[in-house]
């Protein structure tokens, strides 16, 4: 069973989705990820292998929080996601409405918060559509799209990739979203959104602790992301062994 509120982080589980690990295994990921200067040695190092923190969280494109210019689209480079030709000029294309989404979204407002008024479904909904098009957005996923959007809401917007989706998507009883072929990404991102915000609300002090081990800028929704990331590459495992970390590919 998961780990709820008052919990120890050295007695605790963390849950995201239907994969759960220990609390201290958690804070172990979290701690190595958000590191800025071993990232760094390992980025002149041979045979380095540095995590994204922080060029892809503090990637300055001179942008405003509204706005996505042609090096917010290629943000998900620096998470391992390389939009091919056709996707940046696809992107392009869509820009207006990538920022009409991002612009009735109110910076400061928490994806919890939005779940509990029920304000979520329709920016989530809308990004969801641009996916549903086959013709509007080829060479473009729910991976790179939300990593495009994530770093300019990331209090409301989370990020998504197989990962993400490993944790909150299975057969089981445990996982909150049953897979669907049938369902739409503009259906499915407001049940991502819904999921997410359950396991923030329903663990705050572990995930409070667990966000702690970040650097100050980041959002609970990222280091939920770099916990759903090695979960959801351990298939099959709901509580993890130890693994060591150096040899993870970068995220």
């Amino acid at each position: 069973m998961c780990g709820r509120g008052g919990e120890g982080m050295s007695r605790g589980t963390v849950c995201v989705g239907g994969r759960s690990v220990i609390a201290d295994r958690a804070a172990q990921w979290i701690r190595q990820y958000f590191d800025a200067e071993a990232n760094r040695a390992a980025a002149v190092a041979a045979k380095g292998r540095p995590y994204a923190f922080p060029a892809y969280d503090r990637m300055n494109t001179g942008s405003g929080p509204n706005e996505l210019n042609d090096g917010d689209l290629l943000a998900p480079v620096l998470l391992n996601v390389a939009p091919k030709l056709h996707a940046v000029l696809n992107l392009q294309a869509v820009r207006p409405d990538m920022e009409a989404v991002l612009a009735a979204i109110p910076p400061r407002l928490t994806l919890q918060d939005a779940v509990a008024s029920g304000v979520h479904t329709e920016p989530l909904r809308r990004i969801g559509e641009l996916l549903d098009d086959p013709a509007l957005l080829r060479g473009v996923g729910g991976t790179i799209l939300m990593k495009i959007m994530h770093r300019k809401r990331p209090l409301f917007l989370p990020l998504y990739d197989t990962q993400v989706y490993a944790c909150y998507c299975g057969p089981g009883a445990q996982y909150p979203i049953r897979k669907s072929p049938q369902r739409t990404w503009a259906e499915f991102f407001p049940l991502l959104g819904d999921a997410m915000a359950r396991d923030l609300d329903g663990q705050p002090h572990t995930w409070k602790a667990l966000v702690s081990w970040a650097p100050d800028d980041v959002s609970v929704l990222r280091v939920l992301d770099v916990v759903a990331w090695n979960l959801g590459s351990r298939r099959g495992m709901h509580t993890p062994e130890p693994i060591d970390l150096s040899d993870a590919p970068e995220q």
